[in-house]
């Protein structure tokens, strides 16, 4: 759950307020992807300790690296790094990011799973906040969880289509329970 514990820990406060929920399926079909320069770079967290970096992949996506100890001047000698398969795309009024571990990533996702996190990027400031697994299992409990899902241990895992997940993500996008507000990342300069 890194980048995303943190990415999404990147709300990444996300994680101080909870781990990530997870999907089966991706968030954004093909035709809904877009690529937005001002993503691409190294961003740190309010304390310098988390550091992620977003390198573009293909026509309309990224790769992200996220790494803890920034103290590191060398990416490959910080131990605990994960990579992830980025997404972007606005549904709605906001727009939200699509990660998924790479193969061999270094990373606690128990499955390999799709986690949303609502983007807010303004200049030199960047703020994700992904999608909280703990509104999700409440939401599930109360049968009010109209997205087809499975319980996988105590996690309420996504499983419904792309379009079906896209509806739920416009519904509940304003929710600050659903979407509780991540951690603040920093341009590096």
């Amino acid at each position: 759950m890194n980048i995303v514990k943190y990415i999404i820990a990147v709300g990444i406060a996300i994680i101080c307020l909870g781990c990530p929920a997870r999907s089966l399926q991706p968030l954004f079909a093909e035709k809904d992807l877009v690529f937005n320069p001002s993503l691409l770079g190294i961003w740190l967290d309010e304390e310098g300790k988390e550091v992620y970096r977003f390198q573009r992949s293909g026509e309309r996506g990224y790769e992200a690296m996220l790494y803890k100890d920034a103290s590191q001047k060398n990416p490959d000698d910080r131990g605990d790094t994960a990579f992830y398969k980025v997404q972007l795309g606005q549904l709605g009024k906001h727009w939200f990011l699509d990660s998924s571990p790479m193969r061999g990533s270094n990373d606690h996702h128990m499955i390999a799973a799709h986690i949303f996190s609502r983007v807010t990027l303004r200049g030199d400031t960047l703020r994700l906040a992904s999608l909280e697994s703990d509104w999700l299992r409440e939401l599930a409990e109360t049968r009010r969880l109209e997205v087809p899902h499975v319980r996988i241990g105590g996690e309420v895992v996504l499983t419904g289509s792309t379009e079906e997940l896209q509806r739920f993500v416009i519904r509940f996008g304003d929710d600050g329970k659903a979407f509780p507000e991540g951690e603040k990342l920093f341009r590096s300069k």
